[in-house]
């Protein structure tokens, strides 16, 4: 993989300046993902294809729905999603080609982290009891099964 440095940015940044005329304009671009696509297409098909495979976009998980995987810098990748979403799953997803577990952030359905782990098995067995009672409490609409991970 090439390294895309600051002069890259620039360079696309400069790029994506052509023809606008304000900065709303530039942010709007920005805003929509035109840098990062235009960082893209200096790859080859196969760095494009590797660099998919590593640092995917979005992950599956278990109900079907797919999560944004969110990279930023210092931070370790990370997807936000409801906790219904992880019912049935064992463990997490993962990046680099099964090398790193993403950070989980497990949201109640006001959209709020209660739990934040990479542990999604220990998450199950350890916690999952106390948030059930507290969130069934709170949203008795919602379902929230004894054992999750019979969904």
């Amino acid at each position: 993989m090439p390294a895309l440095g600051d002069t890259e940015v620039r360079e696309a940044l400069a790029e994506m300046c052509e023809g606008r005329r304000s900065f709303a304009e530039l942010r709007e671009a920005a805003r929509t993902g035109e840098l990062l696509e235009r960082l893209r297409r200096r790859l080859t098909p196969e760095q494009s294809r590797l660099l998919a495979q590593m640092a995917p976009e979005r992950v599956a998980l278990a109900r079907g729905r797919q999560a944004r995987v969110r990279y930023e810098p210092g931070q370790a990748p990370f997807v936000a999603s409801r906790l219904q979403d992880f019912f049935g799953m064992r463990e997490g997803p993962r990046v680099a080609g099964g090398r790193a577990a993403l950070v989980l952030q497990l949201l109640a359905p006001n959209q709020r982290p209660v739990q934040v782990t990479t542990d999604l098995a220990g998450f199950w067995s350890r916690h999952y009891p106390r948030v059930r009672r507290e969130l069934s409490r709170r949203y008795p609409r919602h379902a929230w099964p004894e054992d999750p991970l019979q969904i």
